[in-house]
């Protein structure tokens, strides 16, 4: 629309300019035309001058002739006539007059007839300018001495000692004006003379052009006066044009084409530079972002998203640059790593929101601490480290320690919650690690590893027995990573009873790690450490598809109804894609999902019940069911029972180990069998170690239950005998697996 409207404003400035152009040389035109007018004019009116003046001083000369000659004019006549006749062919005749200007005599040159007259009839100032003119020629109106009103008169007074008289030279004025304009008059020109308005003669073929373009001019003659006006032909008017009056128009319309598409190009030209602007602009947002991104990622890469304390990345950076040049100047610097007490049990208890929440005033608190660190980084899950310089003794860095434990014992107030913590800490110096970053860390974390034994406040200075066991924590890591890899983590089998019917109704599946010397690991010895690394995963993944395979062989053989079951620690039940990989692996072996019981401990349990979209209502939702290891009803449980109610609720074998002996470990039982009964929950006891016990249970309904008295956990290969033969083995013998 803008380009449009552009070149309308450009076609009418165009043709606005093109009309003043053409009016301007139009006008420029029409005064050169009238300036060649007036100047041709100038030129013919010269020459009539120049005519009349020669025809005086001819007279001039023919008197001068006249006054030295002795004979009579009469004589005089025919040889004036001759010299006259030859070269002023306008010279009708030549009349002698006396005196008094009464007719002598005359002399016929050009005119048809001689004409009498008796006397020159001029009026009274006339004849008393001729009596007066002592001999000056006169050229007066001819009046009677022609037929004609307009001819003119030439007198030359002839006044000496012996005569006296007048010789009239009689001139045809149209013969003049014809004889002098047919000579000096420019070609293409037309001309009209007139006197008192009278025209007296015309030089003209076409009058087209005589009241518009015409210029005049007046000669004073005999005390009379022509009236010249002077045009030019239609013919002459067009040569004498400088422009031609179609070329404006022409070349008007032609800029004004050559100004659109100028007009056009440029618009479009301001188009493309609009959108290059536009793109340009877009290029340096999206470079700007990007830079911003750049930074932030660059912040991100340094600091903790939480916390937003540097993080172990940037620690490293700050250690390997500022390390050196202690070594060089032999400086000194502590680096102490702290480490929340039971962290884990906080976040199951109080969910974590309250555990992330827990972090970052904790990380503000150290930060606003009295002593003022050279540098504060967050290196773990609920691990900071602090670092300063000039610390040379025991004492000064435990003296530190002990101001950060002060730092973190006051409770923290949290949605409502009062949330007491406490930290341990390992201490270790720069100069022990060798001034080498990685080595001060491992120091660091070899400290607080033996700090976190003292299970709270502990403060540990780094010394040679604790890279030792820290030594000893890494080689098991790395044992695991190899057995994960080797499949050497096996899982074994321990029934579930119906005591009632002593068959078999569920396998619970175990974890055990079969180490290189052949002896098996329990989970409580390995399972922590393998949640901290990535073994995690994989582990997870390898457990679900070979007790699922183990699963589907005995539904094909038969065991249609008896249920298997898994437990889940609180790492693999916070992993993202385990709905994912229990749905995919429920559907790859074919095994009903509602045969699958997902075993979890009572604190797991409390913290997600009550979230509606977390991962236990994703369980249920695959059709899986829910068993909780319980020691004992508390409010917390029984609102998490009413929030997501589990399918089976298992009495734990912490609870059930003194019972009967004690009254309220048996109370307690009680208490949870009933409720169970009342809600419409399953309920199992776990380690069941004597018959005493199974008494208790059936007395009280509870039918499920399993423990090294009825069977011990058995490889996967063993199981199927042992179906064969439910019984239980009622073994007192300790089993070695």
């Amino acid at each position: 629309m803008k380009q449009w409207r552009s070149l309308i404003i450009t076609a009418a400035v165009g043709l606005v300019l093109t009309i003043a152009a053409a009016l301007l040389l139009e006008q420029y035109d029409h005064k050169r035309i009238a300036e060649r007018m007036r100047a041709d004019a100038q030129s013919l009116e010269g020459n009539v001058r120049g005519s009349l003046i020669r025809l005086l001083y001819a007279g001039e000369i023919a008197g001068e002739l006249l006054k030295v000659s002795d004979n009579e004019p009469a004589q005089l006549l025919p040889q004036l006539r001759r010299a006259v006749n030859s070269f002023y062919q306008s010279v009708q005749h030549i009349t002698v007059l006396d005196q008094q200007l009464n007719f002598v005599d005359q002399e016929l040159l050009n005119g048809p007839e001689e004409i009498i007259i008796e006397s020159y009839q001029g009026n009274p100032e006339q004849r008393l300018e001729l009596q007066q003119s002592n001999n000056t020629t006169v050229l007066m109106p001819a009046l009677n001495l022609s037929l004609k009103p307009h001819d003119l008169a030439l007198f030359l007074p002839i006044m000496n000692v012996d005569q006296h008289y007048y010789v009239a030279m009689v001139i045809d004025a149209q013969e003049l004006l014809k004889s002098t304009i047919h000579h000096h008059i420019i070609e293409g020109y037309q001309v009209e003379v007139k006197q008192n308005n009278e025209t007296i003669y015309t030089f003209a073929g076409n009058s087209e052009l005589k009241n518009e373009w015409n210029t005049e001019f007046t000669i004073r003659v005999a005390d009379q006066q022509w009236q010249f006006m002077v045009w030019p032909t239609p013919l002459k008017f067009s040569e004498m044009h400088v422009v031609n009056s179609y070329i404006v128009p022409l070349l008007g319309m032609f800029m004004t084409g050559f100004f659109m598409v100028l007009v056009s190009r440029i618009k479009l030209q301001q188009q493309r530079y609009d959108r290059l602007k536009l793109n340009n602009e877009e290029l340096n947002r999206q470079l700007q972002k990007r830079d911003e991104i750049e930074k932030q990622l660059a912040y991100l890469s340094e600091h903790d998203a939480l916390t937003e304390v540097p993080n172990r990345n940037a620690l490293l950076r700050y250690l390997q640059e500022r390390l050196p040049e202690l070594a060089i100047r032999q400086g000194q610097l502590v680096a102490i790593q702290l480490n929340v007490d039971h962290f884990k049990e906080i976040n199951n208890a109080l969910g974590h929101k309250i555990g992330d929440e827990l972090l970052r005033r904790l990380a503000h608190r150290i930060q606003r601490c009295p002593i003022t660190f050279d540098f504060i980084a967050r290196i773990g899950g609920d691990e900071f480290l602090v670092v300063k310089e000039g610390v040379t003794t025991d004492q000064q860095a435990t003296e530190i320690a002990d101001q950060l434990v002060r730092i973190v014992k006051p409770e923290f107030y949290i949605n409502s919650h009062e949330v007491y913590a406490s930290a341990s800490l390992g201490i270790a110096f720069a100069n022990d690690a060798d001034f080498d970053a990685d080595n001060l860390l491992r120091h660091t974390d070899a400290a607080l590893n033996q700090a976190k034994k003292s299970d709270y406040h502990g403060i540990t200075i780094y010394n040679r027995t604790h890279q030792s066991e820290l030594s000893k924590r890494q080689f098991l890591l790395e044992q695991l990573h190899k057995a994960v890899e080797a499949h050497r983590v096996e899982v074994h089998y321990q029934p579930i009873f119906d005591l009632r019917s002593k068959h078999v109704t569920g396998l619970e599946a175990l974890m055990r790690w079969r180490q290189d010397d052949g002896e098996l690991a329990l989970p409580e010895e390995f399972l922590s450490l393998i949640e901290d690394t990535g073994l995690i995963v994989p582990l997870t993944d390898n457990l679900l598809k070979r007790v699922l395979n183990d699963y589907r062989e005995w539904l094909a053989a038969g065991y249609s109804q008896l249920t298997i079951h898994i437990n889940l620690s609180g790492k693999q039940l916070a992993l993202p894609e385990l709905p994912e990989l229990l749905r995919t692996n429920l559907r790859r072996y074919n095994v009903p999902p509602e045969n699958l019981y997902i075993e979890i401990r009572e604190e797991l349990y409390c913290s997600h019940a009550c979230q509606e979209d977390g991962v236990l209502a994703k369980l249920r939702a695959i059709g899986v069911k829910l068993t909780v290891d319980g020691t004992g009803l508390n409010f917390i449980t029984m609102k998490a029972m009413q929030l997501c109610p589990p399918y089976l609720l298992k009495i734990s074998q912490a609870l059930l180990s003194d019972i009967p002996h004690n009254k309220v470990q048996a109370l307690i039982a009680d208490t949870m069998i009933k409720f169970a009964h009342e809600r419409g929950i399953h309920i199992c006891a776990v380690g069941v170690e004597t018959q005493q016990q199974i008494d208790f249970l059936l007395q009280r309904d509870c039918l499920l239950a399993q423990g090294y008295f009825l069977a011990r956990p058995v490889p996967a290969e063993q199981v199927k005998g042992m179906l064969e033969q439910p019984e239980p083995t009622n073994n007192d013998t300790p089993f070695q697996e």
